[in-house]
This record gives structure tokens, sequence and C-alpha cells, in this order.
């Protein structure tokens, strides 16, 4: 892509930051009407640049600025933090999975893992671990057999491995393949999102009254992790491992300084998503570093203009 059509961009996106900011602390219309804006000019900059890898930097904006109002609401910071040491065992895992066993493929095998693992985390917490120290067990055992895994597929698998994508994220090496499943996990994750979010809300915010109206929440309980297994295994080799925790936690965070309703908070947190990981795209590109780290980046300045913004605002 010629420069001179970066730098034509670069001053565009960063327009787009503050008038998305301006607009989000609004009402739901006007907020949706900024997503829908958002996304069209993302089609449009995808004719300047390859558009698999607009496609699979919005799908991982879509997928994380869905979720993460509904980990907060349910208060699942600690579990979220933690997922992305599933990822990386999972992801790590699935390689010599998928080699030795020639059955399925290693995105298959790693979902596979990654559930199985975000399943167990839950179940001790449903047994009554405190959330901090079913966390600390759980990432106790994923570090350590990460480091194990990822030593043993480097050692066997060198050649058709790349480690490296998994623990920083690499979206520029991403296929057509990558850019679908990327797009078919975050229509997933967002339209159940929708469907749930009351629910997922209400009893966040008191579990006992939602049980005594009839609500299964076990079933909630069940949904919830297995949307952050299937967004934080699905994507890793995107965001990468480092980025996850700031792509699962952050969003929610500024949507909530930002926004005057559970709704506006959710589409807030999808707008925050889009706008830094466009704009960490392009100036990935322009800068010649990993997207991943700017679009981590550009989410903490965003946060603290948020706090600004509040501030003046009150």
């Amino acid at each position: 892509m010629a420069s001179s059509n970066l730098h034509l961009i670069v001053p565009v996106i960063f327009t787009i930051i503050f008038i998305a900011l301006g607009i989000i602390s609004y009402t739901w219309n006007r907020t949706l009407v900024t997503i829908f804006g958002i996304l069209a000019i993302a089609s449009l900059f995808a004719v300047f640049v390859n558009p698999i890898w607009v496609i699979v930097m919005v799908s991982a904006a879509i997928a994380y600025g869905s979720l993460s109002p509904i980990i907060a609401s349910r208060r699942l910071y600690f579990l979220a933090s933690a997922s992305p040491h599933a990822a990386l065992l999972a992801a790590t895992l699935g390689i010599p999975l998928a080699k030795l066993l020639s059955i399925g493929d290693e995105y298959t095998w790693a979902i596979i893992i990654g559930l199985g693992l975000i399943y167990l985390a839950g179940y001790m917490i449903h047994r009554g671990f405190e959330a901090d120290v079913a966390t600390a067990l759980f990432v106790a055992f994923t570090a350590s057999g990460s480091v194990l895994a990822l030593y043993y597929v480097l050692t066997m698998f060198p050649v058709e491995t790349s480690i490296w994508a998994i623990i920083i994220g690499d979206p520029l090496l991403a296929g057509w393949t990558d850019a679908i499943y990327a797009l078919s996990i975050a229509c997933l994750a967002v339209s159940t999102v929708i469907l749930t979010c009351r629910e997922q809300m209400c009893i966040g915010i008191d579990r006992s009254y939602v049980r005594l109206t009839g609500v299964n929440i076990r079933l909630y309980d069940l949904l919830i992790y297995t949307l952050l297994a299937l967004t934080t295994v699905a994507l890793i080799k995107i965001v990468g491992f480092v980025l996850e925790h700031i792509l699962v936690l952050l969003p929610s965070t500024i949507a909530i300084t930002l926004s005057r309703s559970a709704k506006g908070a959710l589409v807030s947190s999808m707008g925050v998503s889009l706008v830094s990981s466009l704009l960490g795209l392009y100036l990935s590109i322009l800068l010649g570093q990993a997207p991943a780290g700017i679009t981590g980046l550009v989410l903490l300045i965003i946060y603290v203009a948020a706090l600004i913004l509040k501030k003046e605002m009150w």
C-alpha cells in the first residue's frame, strides 16, 4: 500500500475516535448509528489495504466488544483474565494433537481443549471455591502446562508451527480461511450476547431473585463460559495471548464510564473495540509495528480520554 494513502487514512481515523467518543455518551440510537458508521468506514478502508486484515480485526473487535460488558455485569473479571492462559495452552496443545492423531485440525482441538479448561474453572467456582482462589489454581495449572506444551511444540514441530502468532498475535498473516473463521465466531458471539444480555445482566445484579423467577441460571452460566472459551481460544492467533487480557476487560470499563444504560454500555463497548482495532491496524501498517500492541495502546488512550470526558461532563 502506498505511503500517501496511509497518510490520508490515519488522520481520518483519529477524527473518528473523537467523534465516536462524543456520540457514544448519548442515546442508544445515536450510538448504534456510530457503530454502523465505523463499519462502513472499515469497508471503505478495506479498499486501501488487504480486506482480510480488516475482516479479522473487525471480527475480533465485535466478539470481544460484545462479550466484555457481559463479563463485567456477571463480575467474571477473574475468570476472564485467566481465560487467555487457557487459550494459550489449548492453542499450543492443538498443534501436536492435529499432527499426531490426523483427526480434525488445530482449531478444532484447540476449541475442545479450551472449552474443557474453562468448564473446569467454572465447575470449581460452582462447587464453592472462591473466584480468586479458583482462578489462582487455574492460572497455575494452565501457565505451567503452557510452558511444557510450548517447549514440546518448539522442539518437535519447529517448521510447521508459528508460536510467534499465538503469543503476540499477527492478523497480517491471516488467510481467507482464518478470516471466515474469525467472522463466524464474531457473529456467534454477538448474536448470543444480544439474545441473552438482559438475563445475563439481571443475574449479575441479583442472582437469587432471577433464580426465584424460574430462570435456569446454570444454563446461562454454561453459556457465558462457552462464549468466553470460544472467543479467547478461536481468536488468540489474531490478537495474541498478551492483548487478550486487555480486549476482554477494557472495552466494558470504557463503556461503563461513558454510557447511561446497560444497552448503551453494550453498544458503546463494541464501538470502542471497533475504533481501537481499526486504528491499531492502520497505525501498525504505518509504523511497522504489531497490530495487537498498537490496538492495546489505543484502548488505553481511549480509556484516559473517557475519564477526562466524564470528569468534564460532571
